[in-house]
């Protein structure tokens, strides 16, 4: 996919908005190609700022992001946690819900078990 192109599941967007459909592709695609990853909990979890949402997803206003993030929170496709050991680093770290998994249905499953004690 080009810079300048972007896609959404329409599953996620019936689920939950057009813009929170992109958000979760874009994290998932984060997922897959990103070196800010880490494995726990039985999820592989991305790191990212809200704001560098709105630089790969240039049409987004950084409220817009905050708010489709929250959502996504909300609906229980996905999951957010501080995960960093610095105590100063308060970026959240993502992760897709098996609810979002299966939302998605890409092919791609990261998750391997259901131990929901960690994240929001």
């Amino acid at each position: 996919m080009k810079y300048n192109e972007r896609k959404f599941n329409m599953d996620v967007a019936a689920a939950a908005g057009l813009r929170e459909s992109v958000i979760a592709d874009f994290i998932r695609d984060l997922q897959i190609t990103s070196d800010e990853t880490t494995y726990r909990y039985g999820h592989l979890w991305v790191k990212c700022t809200q704001k560098t949402m709105t630089v790969h997803i240039p049409f987004l206003t950084e409220d817009m992001v905050q708010h489709s993030v929250r959502k996504l929170i909300e609906k229980g496709i996905i999951r957010s946690a501080v995960l960093d050991d610095d105590r100063f680093d308060h970026t959240y770290w993502y992760t897709f819900t098996a609810y979002g998994e299966e939302l998605l249905d890409d092919g791609v499953s990261i998750e391997t078990d259901e131990d929901d004690s960690t994240g929001h």
